[in-house]
C-alpha cells in the first residue's frame, strides 16, 4: 500500500524507540487512520509503528535523499528511551502521580511497574523526585533512600508533550476528623489491644460524614487525608484506635509534625482544597499557605454546601480553580 507522508508524520515515525512513537493527537489520528500505526498496548499516549508505517518511512526516506525529518518543535522535550517514557507516563495516569517501583501496590497487583535502572534514571534528569523526612540531613537522592519517587513538574510537562495527557498538579482533599467515632475494638484472646480501624471508617458523626461525601466526589481516595487532632494527617487506609483528644489538649497534634507531614506529602506541589472548621485550618495554613477552605457559617451551612459539591460539578471544578488561583499566587511570591 502507498501512502503520501507528511514531513510532520515522518518526523514522528522517524524518532521512534523500537517502532513505539508519541507526538501529537491529531498527527497520531491521522497515522492511524493510515494504518501506519496502532495504539500501543492500550496506551493512549504512545502508538507502535505497524508493517505498514515503516514501509512508509523507508519510502519517504528513498524519495527524499539526504532529507531528514523535521526536527523536533521547539519546546518539546527530547523523547526519552522506552522504559524512561512509560514510567512517566504511567505516573502521569496515575492520580498520586506515584512512578510505580519493586515497592508500590501496582507490583503485588500485577500492574506495570519499574526497575530500579529506571527509576534511578528518571531521578537523576528531574522527571520525578522523592520527598523528604524531618530525619534528613539536608538534601537526600534516591540514590541514597530508594523512596518512592513522584513526578515533578517537569515530568508532567513531558507527559503533557510527549503522551498527549492533560496531567496537572495533584487535586488532594484534607477533611477534619470528628469527635463521634467507632467503639474501642477490645482486645485480642492474648490480651492484647487489637488495631483499630482504617481512619475513613473510624468516624461516624453526620458533619465528618458530610466532609467525607464531598471530599469523595473532588478527588480520588488517595489523595485524601484527614486532619486528626491527634495524629495529624493521615490517609484514609491508615488504621487507628478510637481517641479523644482535641486541637486544646497537650496531646494534640503540634503545627510542627504538621509540617513535615504537609512536606512528605509534597502539598507543596499539590492543589489543597480543605473541608472542615476554621481551627483546623488554621493549624493547616502555616504548612500549606496555598490551602482553600471554602466551607463557611455553621455546621448545618457546611453540610449544605458539601451536599451541593456532590451533587454539582461546576461547584467542585469552582472549588479546584481557586484552589489553583491560590497555589499559583503563593508560588509566584
Amino acid at each position: 500500500m502507498s501512502h503520501g507522508l507528511s514531513p510532520t508524520g515522518a518526523r514522528i515515525l522517524n524518532t521512534n524507540d523500537d517502532g513505539v512513537v508519541a507526538g501529537h493527537a491529531a498527527a497520531l489520528a491521522k497515522l492511524e487512520a493510515d494504518g501506519l500505526v496502532v495504539p500501543h498496548d492500550g496506551d493512549g499516549g504512545t502508538h507502535r509503528m505497524t508493517e505498514d508505517g515503516w514501509e512508509a518511512l523507508d519510502a519517504w526516506r528513498q524519495a527524499n535523499p539526504g532529507r531528514s525529518p523535521l526536527p523536533e518543535l521547539p519546546g518539546v522535550p527530547p523523547k526519552l528511551p522506552a522504559r524512561q517514557h512509560d514510567a512517566v507516563l504511567t505516573a502521569a495516569r496515575r492520580p498520586d502521580q506515584n512512578v510505580p517501583g519493586r515497592d508500590d501496590p501496582a507490583y503485588w497487583a500485577g500492574e506495570i511497574w519499574f526497575r530500579s535502572s529506571t527509576l534511578r534514571k528518571i531521578a537523576a534528569i528531574g522527571y520525578a523526585a522523592i520527598r523528604p523526612e524531618p530525619y534528613d540531613q539536608g538534601p537526600a537522592t534516591w540514590e541514597e533512600t530508594g523512596r518512592s519517587l513522584y513526578l515533578t513538574e517537569v515530568g508532567r510537562e513531558y507527559a503533557r508533550q510527549r503522551g498527549n495527557i492533560d496531567v496537572r498538579r495533584r487535586r488532594v482533599v484534607v477533611i477534619a476528623c470528628g469527635e463521634k467515632k467507632l467503639p474501642d475494638p477490645g482486645v485480642d484472646e492474648y490480651g492484647h489491644p487489637l488495631p483499630g480501624y482504617p481512619a475513613g471508617e473510624l468516624y461516624i458523626g453526620d458533619y465528618h460524614r458530610s466532609l467525607r461525601g464531598a471530599a469523595d466526589a473532588l478527588t480520588d481516595q488517595k489523595l485524601i487525608f484527614i486532619a486528626s487532632a491527634l495524629h495529624g494527617l493521615v490517609p484514609l487506609g491508615r488504621l487507628l484506635r478510637p481517641y479523644d483528644v482535641t486541637l486544646r489538649d497537650e496531646r494534640a497534634v503540634t503545627p510542627e509534625k504538621i509540617g513535615w507531614q504537609a512536606a512528605r506529602l509534597g502539598l507543596d506541589d499539590a492543589d489543597v482544597v480543605f473541608l472542615g472548621g476554621q481551627d483546623y485550618a488554621a493549624l493547616l495554613l502555616p504548612s500549606v499557605p496555598h490551602l482553600y477552605a471554602p466551607l463557611a457559617g455553621g455546621m448545618g451551612d457546611q453540610r449544605g454546601q458539601c451536599a451541593r459539591a456532590r451533587e454539582d460539578a461546576d461547584v467542585r471544578e469552582a472549588w479546584w480553580k481557586k484552589a489553583a488561583a491560590l497555589h499559583d499566587e503563593h508560588a509566584a511570591r
